[in-house]
């Protein structure tokens, strides 16, 4: 009992200091890491006094984030203020990058446990206790204005109608409910639950979100993670973020409108196609930028599961920009129905035939086509319907078609399957190939052309050698009865001298009409060529022994190196003697006194047979060999004596006769080297 004037003292027991309530602030530091409290409040002016100004001392998880220079969520330490006990604090950042592409600092918020408060014991319960209304545990501090703004622009993006109740804090918070009064929880949950729940909101969504700033990412949900091959966020922006993502593009120059794919490259180096979405969001308080990723399946289901109404007016959209995409294609496109009907066509179709989509609408494609390809149109239709071998092989057809005019069209037709098998409907893609075929037919009328000119140049070359060669073979056989004076002397030495000018100029235009006959059969394919087993060494030793008093007399050596095993070859024995004497005896020709020509044989490691011959000559550049390969033409720099202009042109024509190539490297005042390879096809195994 009370017996003072002081008065008595509740004798109800005090309810022990709960713990305090998560204060929510905002921060930022510079480039050099100082801390600033930007409109801090009072429940955290301890804090802002104890740190404004200066850097996270290092040692714990905070001082470590903000050294990392990467964004961080929910890093929680303790730090003590004002000699009090440790006092919770739990920090979320992302950095900045200036304009320059430097760090810049960081930005973000965190929450600071307020300071404890002695609570005084509740009045006593009434006699009925009434059934009240009440959170279950103290009511949790809402979501700023800025949250609740990406809240709803994500919403919003995804298809949803933002109402008034996504303006208030209950419409995101956690849903409070109506219980009977109960004894106090002992110790309350305060860390904030919409946020605690966003990632695991975000990664339950269909499609990928991408949150980000400066280029720097700050949310990404795991569907985005998994389509582009990334385990975390970190990783992701490890290995370039967005850039490398975009491939450097500027992701920010697509409109807010765009919803169309783009190749994104995967963290394996593939392309994935996902559909973008670009906004402008705050975020902490800051702008930021928001870029929603889906797929075809996706899209869809994600219309569905926000307003079923508005799937239909985006499948009129996309069939709209269908058809505008098909109206300015060049190709005509025709829709078919399980019949060969027509159900539609594009513009481009309409002004192929001349007709219009009203003239032609239900009638058979084979109208469109003239007599001539409708059979042809049809057994392709069929063979699409049947599953058969058309609809596996399908290469298209080439068919003619017919305009209003009656005019006539070279067409390549491929039609496809677009229909479900309940309702089978077909494509056909029609390209006018006219100029194509126009020019296939110049082509192959300039081909006959020029084979009959060819021909006929072969023919007259052929008939004139012939008659040149009659009378010079009597002006060669006088002058050599002269020369030789059978019936009787001369009378002037000077004669003598002159009939060997005879002989030698009959002999040179006698080689030449033979050149002239050779070459001209070969070119138009009469040569006459008796293949068989040859043996390469054999006919090379032949042509030494035919050339080597030629050799002796320039005082050139000529040296043979055979393969001792060469197998034989499949040749024209004739022919290849005469490749071999005409290179030979150039070889020798033009090598200077005491020179050298090095004939060799050799199989190679892919079983070709390659003979070679060799010289130390005067050689010839890259521009004298072009020359010496035409007809007519002579290198007459470097000549020693007289010859047809046909040597190597023949020589060459004869080679590629016996199925086999010729090669020729040289080099000024450096010899000639010239290589004859006969392919594996012509070579015959061993015995």
């Amino acid at each position: 009992m009370n017996t003072g004037d002081t008065p008595a003292a509740d004798s109800r027991p005090t309810r022990p200091a709960q713990r305090g309530v998560m204060v929510r602030f905002v921060w930022q530091t510079d480039r050099v890491g100082r801390f600033q409290f930007p409109e801090a409040s009072e429940a955290v002016a301890v804090l802002a006094a104890h740190y404004s100004g200066s850097i996270w001392p290092e040692g714990d998880l905070i001082g470590d984030a903000i050294a990392s220079r990467t964004t961080f969520v929910g890093v929680e330490t303790r730090v003590p203020l004002d000699g009090n006990k440790a006092t919770r604090l739990v920090l979320s950042g992302t950095p900045v990058i200036g304009a320059d592409g430097a760090f810049d600092g960081f930005r973000g918020f965190g929450f600071m446990e307020a300071p404890s408060v002695a609570v005084p014991p509740p009045a006593p319960a009434p006699l009925e206790p009434e059934r009240v209304t009440q959170s279950a545990q103290p009511a949790p501090m809402g979501l700023s204005a800025s949250e609740r703004q990406a809240f709803r622009e994500i919403a919003r993006a995804l298809g949803a109608r933002p109402d008034a109740d996504m303006d208030s804090d209950e419409a995101l918070d956690p849903v409070h409910t109506t219980v009977a009064p109960s004894p106090p929880a002992p110790e309350p949950v305060n860390a904030h639950p919409t946020l605690d729940r966003l990632p695991d909101i975000l990664d339950r969504l269909p499609i990928g979100i991408l949150i980000s700033r400066g280029g720097v990412p700050i949310v990404m949900n795991r569907p985005l993670l998994d389509w582009l091959g990334y385990e975390s966020i970190d990783s992701f922006h490890e290995v370039g973020g967005i850039d490398t993502m975009f491939g450097g593009r500027d992701p920010s120059r697509r409109s807010s409108d765009d919803e169309g794919a783009m190749l994104l490259r995967r963290r394996d180096g593939d392309m994935v196609a996902l559909g973008v979405k670009l906004q402008t969001l705050e975020w902490d308080d800051l702008p930021a930028s928001m870029m929603l990723f889906e797929t075809l399946s996706s899209r869809d289901s994600v219309e569905d599961a926000f307003d079923t109404g508005r799937q239909t007016e985006a499948s009129s959209v996309s069939a709209a920009e269908l058809s505008a995409i098909l109206d300015t294609a060049t190709d005509g496109v025709i829709v078919l129905d399980g019949d060969g009907r027509v159900v539609s066509m594009n513009r481009s179709a309409e002004a192929l035939f001349g007709l219009g989509i009203d003239e032609i609408i239900g009638e058979r494609l084979t109208a469109l086509l003239a007599e001539d390809s409708r059979a042809r149109a049809l057994d392709y239709l069929e063979g699409l319907k049947d599953n058969g071998v058309a609809s596996v092989l399908n290469d298209g057809r080439e068919v003619i078609g017919q305009t209003r005019d009656g005019g006539r069209l070279a067409l390549f037709m491929t039609i496809g399957r677009i229909g479900t098998l309940a309702e089978p409907k077909f494509c056909a893609v029609l390209r006018d190939i006219t100029t194509f075929k126009r020019a296939e037919r110049d082509f192959i009328e300039a081909r006959r052309a020029a084979e009959t000119a060819s021909a006929r140049k072969s023919d007259f070359i052929a008939r004139i050698s012939h008659e040149i060669r009659t009378p010079l073979s009597a002006i060669i056989g006088f002058a050599e009865i002269m020369h030789d004076e059978r019936f009787g002397q001369l009378g002037n030495a000077r004669y003598r001298d002159y009939l060997n000018d005879i002989l030698s100029s009959g002999a040179h235009v006698l080689d030449l009409v033979n050149d002239l006959l050779d070459l001209s059969k070969i070119e138009a394919g009469r040569a006459d060529l008796t293949f068989g087993e040859v043996d390469a060494n054999t006919v090379l030793l032949n042509a030494a022994k035919v050339l080597q008093e030629a050799a002796n007399k320039g005082r050139v050596v000529v040296r043979m190196s055979l393969a001792s095993h060469l197998p034989s070859i499949v040749a024209d024995e004739r022919s290849l003697t005469q490749i071999t004497l005409n290179i030979l005896s150039n070889a020798i020709k033009f090598t200077p006194e005491g020179g050298q020509v090095i004939v060799s044989t050799a199989q190679t490691a892919d079983g070709e047979v390659v003979i070679r011959m060799k010289d130390n000559g005067v050689g010839m550049s890259e521009a004298d060999i072009a020359t010496a390969l035409e007809p007519f033409r002579q290198v007459t720099t470097t000549r020693k004596g007289g010859g047809t202009g046909l040597g190597l042109p023949l020589t060459k024509a004869l080679v590629e006769a016996n199925r086999a190539s010729m090669a020729i490297r040289s080099k000024k005042h450096a010899g000639t080297l010239v290589e004859i390879t006969f392919p594996p096809t012509r070579v015959l195994a061993e015995r």
